[in-house]
């Protein structure tokens, strides 16, 4: 079932690529246009900017990213700008996003993925 809900700052929402789970917490509309205004400049919005202060502040943490040695990284706000553009765009989308999928509703989803198989 598919339902509304509110924005909640204690919230914890989780993206999954691949192995890697990725949490976040989605922004307000206001805090988004906020952001919007800090970086617009006589009409020139810095899109870059702006992406990165919103991953700053609502990308909560990660499992399973690793580094170029393959050793396991610990999630840090400065480590951010290291994650490959593509997948940063994908999360900026789900923050963005009016829905999210809940940690609870991902290991509810992943166990039954499971029972299906051994079925």
């Amino acid at each position: 079932m598919s339902v509304v809900r509110l924005i909640n700052a204690s919230e914890k929402l989780v993206h999954q690529v691949g192995d890697t789970k990725f949490y976040y917490r989605r922004i307000t509309s206001g805090h988004a246009a906020a952001i919007r205004r800090k970086y617009t400049n006589k009409g020139i919005f810095d899109g870059n900017k702006f992406g990165l202060e919103v991953l700053e502040q609502y990308l909560t943490g990660w499992d399973d990213v690793y580094d170029w040695q393959d050793k396991k990284v610990e999630f840090s706000t400065e480590r951010i700008h290291y994650i490959p553009d593509g997948i940063l765009a994908e999360v900026l989308e789900k923050i963005s996003d009016s829905e999210g999928v809940t940690v609870e509703e991902a290991s509810q989803d992943t166990e039954k993925g499971k029972t299906e198989k051994n079925s």
